[in-house]
């Protein structure tokens, strides 16, 4: 039976706990309180820490940056006098790379006579019988039936932008052009006057997942496709500039140096996206047009980081 005596024994075992919390928590509060300043001042101290060391490492890579492109110049200088260049920039190839490449070529006293976009509808499976009927009627170019959609491009951008013997586009040059816009495939501009001897062709960097192999390999026959054009007496130079600092899986520049029979007649640079392997491509550029080849940059089968400079 519940009387007044429970109440009262419920009340004072309810204000001994109270009591006991208190005067516990009271001798324990210092020392909890100590633990927590102290794992506060730890992180303050790590958070300092990272924070100081991420300021040197940007200044490292400011520094970097800096040395290379002022010295690069220096490099560059009257590398390339009157040199005519093409930019042939592929799918999903960075802007800024293209730019800087363009810069440098300048810097050595050469000039870019042209700047194309290739299209990804020239390496879709899908659109090959598009592409074989656009290319049909350009019989004089020599392109044949066994020829894979992505070399008969390479060849036609061959014609229409470059050549070894002569400065000034011809009639057949234009008309390959504009075959090669009307159909999509290259923005080739009907207003560029001059042949390069130099063709820089700008890559994508490296991205995960890898694309499928047959992209890439299509890639390849393209880029061969310019160097093979026009026979051994007019051939173009050709350099593959790949911004691919990050890795070589599915690039252009590693398919050309692991399974490519063009890797003995291309050049590649794997580090374009940095200003030291943007130097190096145009260098690599002057090195084609003498007649050589090299694989220049940081990663797997590269034959040295640059060129020897001066390069002659």
């Amino acid at each position: 039976m519940i009387n007044f005596r429970y109440h009262i024994v419920s009340l004072m075992a309810v204000f001994l706990a109270l009591a006991v919390g208190i005067a516990v928590g009271v001798t324990l509060s210092p020392s909890v309180d100590e633990g927590i300043l102290a794992q506060a001042q730890q992180d303050r101290k790590q958070v300092t820490d990272l924070r100081n060391e991420l300021t040197r490492r940007n200044s490292l890579d400011a520094y970097r940056s800096t040395y290379e492109q002022r010295t690069g110049q220096l490099v560059l200088a009257g590398e390339m006098p009157d040199a005519r260049v093409s930019l042939v920039v592929m799918p999903d190839a960075p802007a800024a790379v293209v730019t800087a490449i363009g810069d440098a070529v300048a810097q050595s006293g050469g000039r870019v006579v042209s700047q194309v976009k290739v299209s990804e509808e020239v390496f879709d499976p899908d659109q090959a019988a598009t592409v074989n009927t656009a290319l049909a009627d350009l019989g004089p170019l020599g392109l044949t039936e066994d020829m894979t959609p992505a070399t008969k491009v390479g060849w036609c951008l061959s014609r229409t932008l470059g050549s070894k013997s002569t400065s000034a586009r011809d009639d057949y040059a234009r008309t390959v052009g504009r075959t090669l816009s009307d159909a999509g495939l290259v923005d080739v501009r009907s207003d560029i006057e001059d042949a390069a001897q130099l063709v820089i062709v700008v890559t994508a960097p490296t991205v995960v997942p890898a694309p499928a192999t047959d992209v890439t390999t299509a890639h390849v026959q393209l880029e061969a496709g310019i160097r093979e054009q026009g026979g051994t007496a007019d051939r173009v130079a050709v350099v593959v500039a790949g911004p691919n600092s990050d890795g070589l899986d599915g690039t252009d520049v590693g398919a050309i140096r692991t399974t490519s029979a063009a890797s003995s007649e291309l050049s590649t640079v794997d580090v374009a996206d940095l200003p030291s392997g943007v130097v190096t491509t145009v260098l690599a550029g002057k090195e084609q047009m003498l007649g050589r080849q090299g694989h220049y940059g940081a990663l797997a089968r590269a034959d040295d980081a640059l060129p020897a400079v001066p390069v002659r």
